[in-house]
């Protein structure tokens, strides 16, 4: 395996894992996330574990409940 080959292995990993990174959300408790989907209202995330859709679903406003 040659070092080019090397090197874009791990530039791909890195991607990989900073998407999944970017994904995954963790709503604290008396916290809830407002998400849009490509800056429309979709839902209100409550307390708990959210997996989101990098780039076309973000988490905008945090509310305390």
């Amino acid at each position: 395996m040659s070092i080019i080959g090397l090197i874009l292995i791990i530039i791909v990993l890195i991607i990989i894992v900073s998407v999944i990174a970017f994904a995954i959300r963790i709503v604290p408790q008396s916290k809830a996330y407002v998400v849009e989907r490509i800056g429309a209202y979709n839902r209100t995330c409550g307390v708990g574990l959210h997996i989101l859709v990098p780039f076309f679903r973000s988490c905008c406003q945090q509310s305390f409940l």
